[in-house]
Formats: structure tokens, sequence, C-alpha cells
């Protein structure tokens, strides 16, 4: 297991008798693997490289034999199928190591609390408080053990609990040899925060034929559908002269910028919009009265209602142009597309998941990605890549959590999924 050297509110004796997983999921919260999407690398940053050589040697450590790390910082491991069940399908299991650039990734100072209701004060003297009023859905987990931060830093349990759960799940089929399975293909990707996860991922060398990425949230979460996704960047083209003589000259792109926003649907903000609703939101404006550069992102599970969102840009920018003199463009790119066109085409690998949450006995909560996934871009290539739950809360941020029961039994779903694999004969 990767060296540990903070051990929260614990010894290294008690240490020692947490779950594994959930040891392996601390001990990687000390590893900095934020992804940068100023990088043009792959992957954005040498801390995902040197990340992905301890990766190569945890799953090593639980006696896969074959593991390997791509040029791009990809690791993948294999356990070779059951003897006679070399012709099954493939399955595979995923994760990411990297963790948002929104917040600190630094190492995480953790605690594993005995949760029993109301706000968390997450540090007392800075005065940082996970507060049931912004984060309500908190209050469900009293009576249940917790993973928090001290509020300086996000937890990094998207994705590392992920990781955690696929190494687990390596293990328990290295140590059980009686039980068959398919051959089981895991690997870790980098920059998926950044949108860049699967950018250098060879599905065929990969070498599954379907896959789940470990990368969902609470308890019970089962995704197969996210986001329709682009990247809006406007340039305003200002002119600059000196504020005393500029009546008639002037033309200032900050003003053009706040036109452009104000013209966005109040409605269709980030902090509005839930369940299947979409929306755009500015996330990022730099500039001065010469010029201004704003990024936008533009989100819909519609597919029609997304291209009708790039329509509304694009006719928004053709609308100032004849105010401003055609000062404004704007560079619309897709990002990915909803995981469930492609799912749709692969019943057979979301009723396998539905199965296995029936037989391990949780409760399935299928519900819409407000994001995306490596998934949806691997579904896109070939590779049909539902989602599955790691008990986290709140990513992103420093209030982010983590479910101690959330990640025991999402390691459960991964576990009977491998058993299950042996049952697939086919996936058509």
């Amino acid at each position: 297991m990767l060296k540990h050297n903070y051990y929260g509110n614990y010894t290294a004796e008690s240490f020692a008798q947490l779950p594994l997983v959930l040891q392996r999921f601390l001990s990687y919260t000390q590893y900095n693997t934020t992804s940068d999407p100023n990088s043009t690398t792959a992957p954005s940053t040498q801390a995902q490289m040197a990340y992905a050589q301890l990766l190569k040697a945890e799953f090593e450590s639980v006696g896969v034999k074959d593991v390997k790390i791509t040029d791009k910082g990809i690791v993948m491991a294999y356990l070779p199928a059951t003897e006679g069940l070399e012709t099954l399908p493939a399955m595979g299991l995923i994760a990411h190591m990297d963790t948002s650039p929104e917040a600190s990734g630094e190492p995480a100072q953790w605690q594993v609390l005995n949760y029993q209701g109301g706000d968390i004060v997450l540090n007392k003297d800075k005065n940082i408080v996970l507060s049931l009023e912004r984060f309500p859905g908190v209050a469900k987990y009293a009576g249940e053990q917790l993973v928090v931060t001290d509020g300086t830093t996000l937890l990094g349990a998207d994705d590392k609990a992920g990781i955690a759960i696929i190494v687990e799940t390596a293990r328990y089929f290295v140590e059980h040899p009686e039980i068959p399975h398919a051959k089981l293909c895991f690997a870790v990707t980098p920059d998926e925060e950044v949108g860049r996860g699967t950018e250098n991922f060879d599905i065929e060398e990969f070498g599954a034929q379907y896959a789940y990425t470990f990368d969902g949230d609470e308890l019970g979460g089962f995704e197969t559908e996210t986001f329709n996704a682009a990247m809006v960047k406007v340039h305003f083209e200002g002119l600059n002269v000196h504020p005393g003589s500029a009546k008639n000259k002037m033309v200032n792109a900050i003003r053009m910028a706040m036109d452009f926003i104000a013209r966005l649907p109040a409605e269709s903000a980030p902090e509005k919009t839930e369940g299947h609703e979409g929306f755009f939101h500015p996330m990022g404006i730099s500039g001065a009265v010469r010029g201004v550069d704003l990024k936008m992102l533009i989100r819909d599970h519609s597919n029609s209602r997304f291209e009708d969102r790039m329509n509304y840009v694009r006719k928004m920018v053709e609308e100032m142009n004849k105010v401003w003199g055609d000062r404004v463009s704007a560079d619309i790119k897709v990002q990915y597309h909803n995981l469930k066109n492609y799912l749709d085409k692969h019943p057979a690998v979301c009723n396998l998941a539905r199965e296995a949450y029936r037989r391990i006995g949780v409760e399935i909560h299928e519900k819409p990605v407000r994001g995306g996934t490596d998934g949806a871009r691997l579904s896109a290539k070939g590779l049909p890549t539902p989602n599955l739950f790691t008990g986290g809360m709140n990513y992103h941020g420093v209030y982010e959590c983590l479910s101690v029961t959330g990640i025991q039994r999402a390691l459960e779903l991964g576990i009977m999924l491998g058993k299950m694999s042996a049952e697939v004969k086919t996936l058509d």
C-alpha cells in the first residue's frame, strides 16, 4: 500500500484496523494530483505521472502481475479470465486519478467522524463549517461515519475513492482464485477533471468489451445519462482611448462582455437549475478595455435543446455585432455528448449493473449526471461505460466528504460485477 504519513484522528495502530478500502483511500488523499486546464502536456501535470507509478505499485502489491503505464500516464492492469472462460467478454473497471483544480488538492488533513447530525465544524480556528443550510443532504448520514477535511482542501473522493474501490476489487479476485470471472481490465486515467481523461485512451489496448466507471457520488447512484457539453470561448475586441477624450471613440470590451452576459437567460444558470435542466455557465473572464476573453460552458441533457443553446449563442453574437460593429466572435466546441445516446444501444451492460445492485441489496437511484464522465467519451468511442457510485458528495470544494458505508458498499458492487462477468455470454 502507498505510504501513509497522516493518520487524522487515529493512531497508526487504530488506522490499521480500518477497512482496507478506506485505508487505501485515506492514503491516496496525501498526494496532490490536481490537473491543470492550461497545460498542453499529457498528463497535464508531472505529479500525475509520478502518481501513476505509485498506482502501478499498488496493483502489483495486491498480486496483479500484468500492469503497465502508457506514455500519457494511464495505468492499465489485468487479471486473466478463469480457465475455460477466456472467450467471455472482458469487463473493465475505471477511475481517474486527478482532482479538480477548483479547490486546493494539497494533502488533505482528514478525519473520520461518527456523525450525530447537525452542522459539522471543519476548522474551528478558521470558522469553516459544513452547514446543513447549504448542504442539507448530509443530514441523512446521522448515525454513520463520514470522512471530512479541515476545510482548507478538497478531500479527493472524486475520484480517489474510485481508485481504492477498483484496487480492492482486484485484490479480492487475486485472493479468491476459486471464484470464476471473465478477463478483468482495470484503468486509472489522468485529467478527467479538465475534460481530457480519455483523450489518449486506447480502447483496443485496454481490451475490455464493456466497462463501468466508479466516479459517481452517493450510495445507490447509477448514471446512464450525462449532459451534452460544449465549451464557448468569446472574444470582445475593444478600442482603447484616453478616457478624457474618449467620446465617440472608445469601444469598451468590458462593457461588451457585460452586455453578452446580461443577454443570457437568467433562469438558465447552474445555481438555478436541477435534474434535466440545462444551463449557460460563464466560468472565466480576463482582459481590459482593449479586449476581453470569456469562457463559458453550455450544458443540456436534451440533444435538441443542446443545439438550441449553441444556436442561441450564435444569434447573440450576430445581434451584438450589429450594435458593436463586428467586434464579437465566438468559438463553440462540443466536448462530449449525452452518455444515454450510446448506452441505449447496449441495454445488456446497464441491466447487468442493475442486477448487481439488486444482488447486493442496494437500492438503485438512477439519475442524470449533471456533468460528464470518462464513460461518455469512452461510450462514444465504442466502449459502453455507465457510471457507478463511490459514496462521496459535495465534490470540487472544501466541503467534500465521503460516507464510509458508501465506499464499502461500492466495493461490494465492484466485486459482484466481477463475479457476474462469468455469466455474460454476449452483450447482444
